[in-house]
């Protein structure tokens, strides 16, 4: 006698956390900051074989199909830890999907579990589940292999996404070992109701489609072109030539974050030409009450010096919008030199007075010290805290600056190379 189950209402076994969860005006913001910045890679994924790249936190690539249908795996690594982080697609499945839409993410493996990147655009999107459960972009094939072709055909042969991605990333140091389970991008595929087997369809995408992704940390990419082509061949069977094409990889890099750094460095600048004001208007001989009234003591040097730095952050904007590496390494020595020169004079000029100040028993008075004090504050201190966000801001200036300069580089390398 057949035996018979109670019926139950299928449960979603993961809610989605926190993490998982964007905002998508947010995320939308990001994007179109991304593409208003500067094209700093663009490379064309030959068909039947693979490349890598990298790419840096906020950054955001768009991999498109310049001629043909083709579908893609997709691999990630964190560059700075390629060996032990890296995409992990069957947690990635169960926090989102088997299948990702847009605004879903890309999680790390284990110990990590954290996201990689984030899917912000897909021109395929109205394509949603097809009558057969079919849809694009699954995590859940494992990319193709020499491997399972010799246990269906009984022949050795060289020519698969694995074999691929393998020999792309030996560059980067890795080895088959590191080549993982893929995101498998234009790809159509589903679970058949009856038998639940895997299946896939040609793919919709068609020349021009693209999918993008914003970076949520440094990255290694790899994209191996299927060599399936669209997928509409069964594995194990002769795929020709014409149904496979190549793919386009571009990075755009979000220069806004140098623009922002140079932004709070006029901030301070206009808080030091507040400072200096009493000065200048005494030179040129304008007595203006309230400002004398302040008793702002006379400058030093260095304050004057430091002020020379805001004219640097001409040549680094127009560095920024020519992608013009020299300029953008002129502004960096000049940061270095004449923004942070008068701050250490700063920082040691005035260092016996706040370590007098640190060291001051409680209750004690300043008027009985001999730190100098302006407006009942000690002076040396309230520049620490100055130099401190001017620090802030030529330390991340310089970073983003050298950024630029790699990806830049990186871009002109490709160029030569092809």
């Amino acid at each position: 006698m057949k035996r018979i189950f109670q019926y139950h209402p299928p449960t979603i076994c993961y809610d989605k956390p926190a993490a998982a969860l964007v905002s998508q005006d947010e995320y939308d913001d990001r994007r179109l900051r991304a593409l208003a910045g500067t094209q700093v890679l663009e490379l064309v994924v030959p068909k039947k074989s693979a490349r890598t790249w990298t790419m840096f936190a906020g950054d955001l690539c768009r991999v498109s199909l310049p001629e043909g249908s083709q579908v893609g795996d997709l691999n990630l690594w964190n560059l700075e830890n390629p060996r032990k982080e890296r995409f992990y697609s069957g947690k990635t499945r169960q926090i989102h999907s088997t299948h990702l839409k847009t605004y879903d993410r890309l999680w790390s493996c284990f110990p990590y579990l954290r996201p990689m990147a984030t899917f912000v655009k897909d021109s395929l999107e109205d394509y949603g589940i097809d009558r057969d459960g079919g849809s694009l972009h699954d995590v859940v094939g494992t990319r193709c292999d020499d491997y399972i072709y010799k246990l269906i055909t009984g022949e050795d042969r060289y020519g698969s996404c694995h074999s691929y991605l393998t020999a792309a990333v030996q560059e980067h140091g890795l080895t088959e070992e590191d080549v993982h389970d893929t995101w498998n991008i234009f790809m159509c595929t589903g679970f058949t109701r009856d038998t639940q087997q895997y299946f896939c369809k040609p793919s919709p995408a068609r020349k021009g489609d693209y999918i993008e992704f914003l970076a949520e940390m440094n990255l290694l990419v790899a994209l191996s072109a299927c060599p399936q082509g669209d997928v509409s061949i069964q594995v194990g069977q002769k795929v020709p030539d014409e149904k496979c094409f190549p793919m386009k990889v571009e990075v755009a890099l979000n220069k806004s974050r140098l623009k922002y750094c140079i932004f709070f460095h006029y901030l301070l600048f206009f808080v030091m030409l507040i400072k200096l004001s009493a000065d200048i208007l005494d030179r040129l001989d304008i007595f203006i009450l309230e400002i004398e009234e302040l008793q702002i003591p006379p400058p030093l040097w260095w304050e004057y010096f430091w002020c020379l730095s805001v004219f640097l952050s001409f040549i680094g904007l127009g560095a920024a919008r020519g992608n013009r590496v020299n300029d953008m390494k002129k502004y960096m020595v000049g940061i270095s030199t004449i923004a942070f020169v008068p701050l250490l004079y700063c920082i040691f000029y005035y260092l016996n007075d706040v370590l007098e100040y640190l060291n001051l028993e409680e209750g004690t008075d300043l008027d009985d010290t001999d730190i100098f004090v302006w407006q009942g504050y000690p002076y040396g201190l309230l520049w620490y805290g100055f130099v401190l966000m001017a620090f802030q801001v030529h330390f991340f200036s310089l970073f983003f600056a050298w950024n630029l300069i790699k990806a830049w580089r990186a871009r002109g390398a490709l160029k030569k190379g092809q």
